[in-house]
């Protein structure tokens, strides 16, 4: 799409083409940080334009339940469920976590939010036949630093509660590199954070996205 769409204002849309940024969707391929080095914009202005492409791909048209309907008979794929790796909870989901929408999770206090939290990052790494996506996680942190060690001790287990999968398979997956995390202290970094997601660059990778994990 032809940057000059953005709603911004030219001077940050002039300096978006000195960096040679081509299209929204490359836009959203960098973080914030990288924007600024290539644009040579302020992080304010790196934000609004975060938004504008954000919200232009998003787009804004209301969909009825038939429309829904219809489209996930067209694409089976976009309509998929991701397994929890636990065969009990995906009954209970009706075959796993819906794909097409938000979840939310609610409980009190170590009800276990966390660590399904952190299991869906693993399980969505694995293939599809196994009930995942190939693909990878952001992981959100709105409150307490992340729980690497709880993850770590998570992937070390990974054999033993994944038995549905070849031993073999779950040591060649690369757990860890998969997992981007992002921390928002605030409201507005939330929003930001929770609206797009850049592609990382020297930070934990991930290769392709699938759940938005939000602790």
């Amino acid at each position: 799409m032809d940057l000059d769409q953005l709603d911004l204002n030219p001077r940050i849309t002039a300096a978006v083409k000195r960096g040679r940024l081509k299209s929204v969707k490359e836009i959203l391929c960098y973080s914030g940080p990288d924007l600024q080095r290539l644009t040579g914009l302020p992080s304010h202005d790196v934000q609004c334009l975060l938004r504008a492409a954000s919200l232009h791909l998003r787009g804004s048209r209301v969909l009825s339940a038939l429309h829904l309907f219809q489209q996930k008979e067209s694409f089976p794929e976009q309509h998929q469920r991701l397994s929890l790796g636990c065969p009990v909870l995906d009954q209970f989901l009706g075959g796993g976590l819906p794909l097409e929408g938000i979840t939310g999770l609610a409980g009190c206090s170590s009800a276990g939010k966390t660590q399904l939290a952190l299991q869906l990052c693993l399980a969505v790494q694995f293939p599809r036949q196994y009930g995942g996506l190939e693909a990878g996680a952001v992981y959100i942190c709105t409150e307490d630093a992340f729980p690497s060690k709880r993850l770590w001790q998570l992937i070390a287990q990974q054999r033993r509660l994944r038995t549905d999968a070849p031993e073999e398979l779950i040591e060649k997956i690369r757990f860890s590199n998969h997992i981007f995390i992002e921390h928002a202290a605030d409201v507005p970094h939330f929003v930001v954070s929770s609206t797009f997601r850049p592609q990382p660059s020297g930070r934990s990778s991930c290769s392709r996205w699938g759940p938005h994990c939000e602790d």
